[in-house]
């Protein structure tokens, strides 16, 4: 993720990692600058995090390259908890662990959604932890305010 704002630079040498778990299945394939950041990220947004035990990275000389290998990695070997962009910039699951909820969807225009990331990276997140937050934010407001009703 780029940090506050800093512009992707395609022409950067990027990684291309795959998480596996205890019985080498594999549970994500993504890219990064900085791997290392990138999984100490993964730590605190993802629920599967705690199950990966291997992790292999390919190095490739453009970001370009590394999504063009990401894409077919995913593609090719559906890893278990994958997003990936298939019908332009609407995303689809490609693979989804077996009993898992169905994923949330949030419908915005392409413009407000890149408006969006682009928010987001400023505040250092993610969209995803972005979001989070502010559910949770809302939610916590949400049961403050039925306590007070309560009470009166």
């Amino acid at each position: 993720m780029p940090l506050r704002g800093e512009q992707i630079d395609f022409s950067r040498r990027t990684a291309l990692y795959r998480l596996f778990d205890a019985e080498g299945r594999l549970l994500y394939v993504g890219i990064a600058f900085d791997p290392e950041a990138r999984w100490r990220a993964h730590a605190t947004e993802k629920p599967w995090w705690g199950d990966v035990i291997e992790r292999r990275v390919v190095w490739h000389e453009t970001r370009t390259g590394a999504l063009k290998a990401e894409v077919a990695a995913i593609k090719a070997e559906a890893p278990v908890y994958n997003v990936i962009e298939v019908d332009g910039p609407h995303l689809k699951h490609v693979a989804r662990k077996p009993g898992a909820p169905q994923p949330r969807q949030v419908k915005a225009s392409d413009g407000d959604w890149a408006a969006y990331e682009a928010a987001c990276w400023d505040k250092g997140l993610s969209r995803t932890a972005d979001l989070r937050m502010y559910i949770k934010r809302e939610v916590a407001a949400h049961k403050r305010r039925l306590r007070a009703e309560s009470s009166d």
